[in-house]
This record gives structure tokens, sequence and C-alpha cells, in this order.
């Protein structure tokens, strides 16, 4: 029986040692089911870089674009702000031919005529400067997204007679679909004057000759779903240096949310100073004369300083149902409402050039009040763009009097 069972033993070690020493190992291909992402190219896609263009149309905003300039304090619900009117064709590659008009905001108190008696007429000859290298490398088509250099010639409308050719550096982007914007810095030479310059900044919509390219979702070209609890944003500034007018305007804000719910706080500050020639409205040198033309300007030297310092608490009020559907997280990116709480001081010191009666000091410390309602969105990492009009109660400390009316603020720039 030991024999026997010492037998089974061996025979049942061999086995499993045999068994072991027979295992095979096979190779087999599966199929991947992982479906290959794309990766978006949000250059490209924002800007549209590689969608050929020949002509476009514009029409939308141009900032510090008038030849009429105003004081620094006015009427206007949006100040140095003009209707942009635009054609561009491309006749060469890194060439083209730019067409524009720019008619200003004088407010609804003044008759259409003063509007267009004052509009800037601008033609430009505009050369992309990489646009060939950019073509060459296969990194662009043939279209209006590039920076250049511009000869120009403006014609500043009747009212004030006043031609102007000089240099132009400036870079301008295709905006998606249906937008563009263009920023530059202009040398000027005013025919039978003097020289400046000054920063010019357009922007509004397009359409042309392109075909409709798909692009991805908004949320991932501009970064609206990153979660901001603070910013500061610093406005894309006026700056105008010549023999005629000398002016810098300024701003900085800061917001930060509260805590993690739709509501934030905006302080935003506002400076400039300007010296130099300027239209002020006839009524505010009533003093001077015996006329009173309430839908005049009159032309006058001016030294002038302005403060504007507002408190908005705001309420991103579609942050909640963006978030539901999973298109943005708590942001500062969306239409908000809330309550503007301004104050601005001015003090401005013009001298009546026509008759030569001595100077007005103007001096204003205003509160304005009311309700508000805008539109703020992150452009890539660190562009911003705010945009918001509110009906305020307006008091007048120095003058000692009260109304009503609107007020706007219009901010493009830079944000960290």
């Amino acid at each position: 029986m030991r024999i026997a069972g010492t037998l089974i033993f061996i025979l049942l070690f061999t086995n499993v040692v045999l068994a072991q020493d027979s295992t095979q190992i096979s190779y087999s291909e599966i199929q991947d089911t992982l479906v290959k992402q794309r990766f978006i190219d949000r250059y490209e896609n924002v800007f549209m870089t590689k969608v050929p263009t020949r002509h476009m149309f514009k029409v939308g905003i141009s900032q510090y674009y008038q030849a009429t300039p105003f004081p620094l304090y006015n009427e206007m619900p949006f100040t140095n702000l003009s209707l942009h009117l635009g054609y561009e064709f491309k006749f060469l590659p890194a060439f083209s031919i730019a067409l524009s008009g720019h008619i200003p905001n004088y407010g609804t108190s003044a008759p259409l005529r003063y509007a267009w008696s004052s509009t800037v007429l601008d033609a430009q000859l505009r050369w992309f400067v990489d646009m060939k290298r950019r073509i060459r490398k296969g990194k662009s088509a043939n279209n209006f997204s590039g920076n250049y250099a511009a000869l120009f010639y403006n014609l500043p409308g009747t009212y004030d007679y006043r031609e102007i050719v000089g240099l132009k550096l400036g870079l301008q982007r295709r905006f998606l679909n249906s937008g563009f914007m263009d920023f530059a810095i202009a040398l000027e030479h005013e025919i039978q004057g003097g020289n400046s310059i000054s920063t010019q900044a357009s922007f509004g919509f397009a359409f042309g000759d392109w075909k409709k390219a798909k692009s991805a979702p908004i949320c991932d070209i501009l970064f609206c779903d990153e979660n901001i609890q603070e910013q500061w944003k610093i406005k894309l500034p006026e700056l105008t240096f010549g023999y005629y007018l000398n002016r810098i305007r300024a701003g900085v804000a800061y917001e930060r949310k509260v805590k993690e719910t739709p509501f934030s706080l905006n302080f935003q500050l506002d400076l400039g100073v300007n010296k130099g020639f300027n239209y002020i409205s006839r009524k505010n040198l009533a003093d001077f004369t015996p006329e009173y033309y309430p839908y005049s300007y009159k032309l006058t030297f001016s030294k002038e300083f302005f403060s504007s310092f507002s408190i908005q608490p705001r309420y991103y009020f579609l942050q909640k149902r963006q978030q539901t559907r999973g298109r943005t997280s708590n942001g500062l990116s969306s239409f908000y409402t809330g309550i503007n709480f301004e104050n601005n001081f001015y003090i401005g010191d013009h001298g009546d050039l026509s008759y030569m009666r001595g100077k007005a000091i103007v001096k204003q410390n205003t509160l304005h009040i009311g309700p508000m309602i805008g539109f703020q969105q992150r452009v890539f990492k660190n562009g911003y763009i705010d945009l918001n009009t509110s009906y305020n109660y307006k008091r007048e400390f120095y003058n000692d009097q009260n109304s009503f009316g609107f007020r706007g603020n219009l901010s493009v720039g830079l944000a960290f």
C-alpha cells in the first residue's frame, strides 16, 4: 500500500509539473473603443486665421476716433464712442484698402446734423507685415487677421475741416464668424497744422465672402467655464499727445465674488486729464455770450481733471441655469444686473476763443444711483470686455440740482 501510495503521489506531481510546463501564451489584437479626441486650436477657432477672406464689411463701435474732441465730462451716455461703418478689400495677400466712416455720439439732445458734420472719413492702404510668411508656413489663409502698418488719410467732416495724413501701426482680428476687432497707434500730421500720436480702437460685427466655419463650443474658446473668484481689470487707455490736444484717460477695476454665489462686488476708478482744444456745449458757456444755443458746440481751450469712482453690487442672473447645462462654472462671465453707485468729480477751465471774454470755470461733483444691467466676458486668459448701462437718480451738489438719466460704461482691456 505504501508503494502504491508513493506511485500515485509521483503521478499526480508529474501531471502538475507537466501542466505547468505546457502553459501556452497567446496574443490577440482588440479594437480600441476610445473615440479619437480633437484638440481645439483656440487661436485658429477664435480669429478665423485659416478662413480665406477678400471682402469684409464692418458695423460696430470705434473709441477715441473722433474729429470733434469733447470735454472729459459731458452729457453723453457713452463718451468718446462713434458708430463705425467700414469696408475692406484685399487686392493682394499682404495688402488691402480699408474705407470707413466714424459718426460721433452727440447724445439725444443734439440734432443729427451735428453728428454728420463731424463724421471722420478714413481711407487706409494696409500692409499686413507677416501675412505672406504665415501663409507660406500654413499658419494662415489670405484674410484680414494680422498685424499691419497703414498709410491713412482722414477727412473730418464739414464742421471742422482739418485734413489729416499719417502712419498707423495696428493689429486686426476676425472674431468668430461674425465679429472683428482692431487696435492701433496712429502717428498723425494735420495738413496746415501740427503732429500728434493717439490710440484708436474699433470692434463690432463683420460680414463678407467667407464660408461660415464650424467652430468649437463658445465656452471651449472663451474659457467661460473657469472658476474665477476675483479679478483686477485694466482698461485700454486713451492716449493723445499733440500740438492741439494732450489727453490721458485710464481706468482700473477690482471685482470679487461673494463666496460661491452668483453675487459679486465691482469697484472701478477712472481718471482723466486734458489740456488742449475741444468743443463744449454752448449752454455751459451761457454766461459768456448773450445768445443761448442749447444744441450748439463751441471751440474752447480747456484744462481739465476728471475722476469717477463706482461701487456696483452685481448679480449674474443666468449663472445657475448655465451651470445646470454644463456651460459655465462659478466665474465672472455672463449677463448681470445690479445697482450703480457712482461719484464723479470734474473741474475744467475753458477759454472762450470766439468772444475773448475770459474763462469759464466748470466744477461738478455728482452722485449717480440707479438700477443697472450689463454683460461681462473674459476672453482667453487675460482679456475682458465689460459693457453696462444704468438709469440713475442724479444729484449735482454744487448746483443743488436733481435729475434722472442714463449712464453707460464700456471697458475693454486686460484682466488678471
